[in-house]
């Protein structure tokens, strides 16, 4: 039999020989011998299950390791973000392991700010909103109510300078004309300051000659430059070209506040304006402009905040020289919107030197020069005009129906939207002056009631708007509406003539 190695030594050492043939003895040390076997199974079992184990062990442990070090990685780079989103913020927070929820609860409180935060700034928004709405509603107002009498005032006086009044009446007059456009021009700034604010500046794109804007605009100055007898002197480079395309209105704009305002602060020399031909290629033209005087001058210090709302360069300047102090702030941000800035160089009492440029796209197109001036349109008769004022207000209708009387123009009015839309389909006419602002129906309801009747000759009559209001989203309103043009209250005669005269011979030949 084969014994196990311990039990064998043990019988060999131990056990007599003649023992081994007994049957009994031999049954005893088989089953002594399997135990010895079982034994040795279990300890091979017993190890192999510590050495599985044991590594098992090292396994899990070197697991929780790395884990615990990504968590405490993980801690840090919280911290460190935290840190950097709010420098300012101080973390009650340790080295131990209940780090993690610390900075949990910390994020927690963090987002429950965040949130209340955000529904502040949305409720501040649409306060914000609301106030602009009504920021915007009111000047549309005030403009209304501010410039419809201005209307009045400044077509009256039009109107009796050309009614031949003694030299002292002259004289009386000119100062009503100019106190009422000086006025006009405030209004005209505060209007202009909301629109650039609220970013609805629109700029045109048409032919135009530079030269001829900035001569015109010396004219325009040239009387109050004269009583202060002072010189306006025009340097104008000979390579300018003949027309340019671009937004005259804002560019007349631009200049005309650098002039005037040269005008304004100079008491004796001159004001220099030069436009040069920087550079010119590929159909564009860069040109740049010098407003030069040899006025007052601004002390360093100040000509920064001269750019600003409401700036004037000393505390008593709106009371010696007036004005709202909004010019050079809308002229500044008329520029940026062009793609342009402006620059100041001045000596206090030695005078300033206000910088731009501007590229503008070159035209081939032939300008015609028209007699543009008062007289003209005063003495040029639109006899076989008909046309129906559709106006509320009775010394607008008084004021209208004399300058239609000058120009031998038919006329009839209508003091609410109803009446005139009963007289268009009754009567034939060749334009209708529309104001915006009527009882029963407004501008806009006649407008389109208009639109809408049968028959083409409803939907090819010309509709100016004829209103005190002038804020852009109106005017944009009424050609949204059908109506074919605009002119503001308080209107020029010339503008208003010209429209008239051109909308009848439009009306001639369709």
């Amino acid at each position: 039999m084969d014994y196990h190695y311990l039990l064998d030594k043990q019988i060999k050492k131990m056990l007599p020989a003649q023992y081994l043939e007994d049957d009994a003895i031999l049954q005893f040390l088989g089953a002594i011998n399997n135990s010895f076997k079982n034994l040795d199974k279990s300890i091979k079992l017993a190890d192999h299950a510590f050495n599985v184990s044991e590594r098992e062990y090292v396994s899990v442990t070197d697991n929780l390791r790395q884990q615990n070090e990504i968590k405490q990685r993980s801690i840090s780079q919280l911290k460190e973000a935290i840190k950097a989103l709010s420098p300012d913020t101080e973390l009650s927070i340790s080295d131990s392991d209940d780090d993690l929820i610390h900075i949990i609860s910390f994020l927690q409180e963090q987002i429950t700010k965040a949130k209340q935060l955000e529904i502040e700034l949305i409720q501040s928004k649409d306060v914000a909103e609301k106030a602009a709405m009504a920021k915007s509603q009111f000047l549309s107002v005030m403009s209304h109510e501010i410039r419809t009498p201005m209307n009045a005032v400044i077509g009256f006086t039009h109107l009796l300078i050309h009614q031949e009044p003694r030299p002292d009446q002259m004289e009386f007059l000119n100062f009503l004309k100019f106190s009422a456009e000086n006025l006009l021009v405030l209004i005209n700034d505060i209007l202009d300051f909301s629109k650039i604010e609220a970013g609805r500046v629109e700029f045109e794109n048409v032919d135009f000659s530079l030269t001829d804007l900035i001569k015109n605009i010396r004219l325009a100055l040239l009387q109050k430059a004269n009583e202060k007898n002072i010189q306006i002197k025009l340097m104008m480079d000979q390579d300018l070209p003949h027309a340019i395309i671009g937004d005259p209105v804002r560019v007349g704009q631009i200049l005309t506040n650098l002039m005037s305002n040269a005008v304004k602060f100079t008491h004796q020399g001159k004001v220099t304006v030069t436009a040069t031909l920087a550079e010119s290629k590929k159909g564009e033209a860069t040109i740049d402009f010098e407003v030069a005087d040899t006025g007052i001058g601004i002390t360093p210090d100040k000509q920064e905040s001269i750019f600003e709302s409401f700036t004037q360069a000393s505390s008593d300047t709106t009371r010696k020289y007036g004005g709202s102090g909004l010019g050079l702030t809308i002229t500044k941000r008329l520029l940026q919107l062009l793609g342009s800035d402006i620059t100041v160089e001045s000596e206090y009492g030695k005078g300033s030197v206000f910088k731009f440029g501007l590229t503008f796209k070159t035209s081939h197109k032939k300008l015609n020069r028209h007699a543009d001036n008062e007289e003209f349109y005063a003495l040029k008769s639109l006899k076989g005009t008909r046309l129906l004022i559709a106006e509320d207000n009775q010394i607008n209708v008084i004021l209208a129906k004399q300058f239609m009387k000058q120009w031998d123009v038919e006329c009839d009015v209508a003091e609410n939207g109803e009446i005139a839309l009963t007289l268009v389909k009754t009567r034939d006419y060749d334009m209708v002056l529309m104001d915006l602002q009527m009882p029963e129906m407004d501008g806009y309801q006649t407008t389109r009631a208009i639109r809408e009747l049968p028959g083409e000759q409803y939907k090819t009559l010309p509709i100016i708007a004829l209103t005190a209001s002038a804020m852009l989203d109106i005017q944009d309103m009424a050609f949204t509406v059908g109506m074919n043009d605009y002119v503001s209250k308080p209107f020029n005669p010339n503008e208003l003539h010209r429209k008239i005269d051109l909308y009848s011979r439009q009306r001639e030949r369709v």
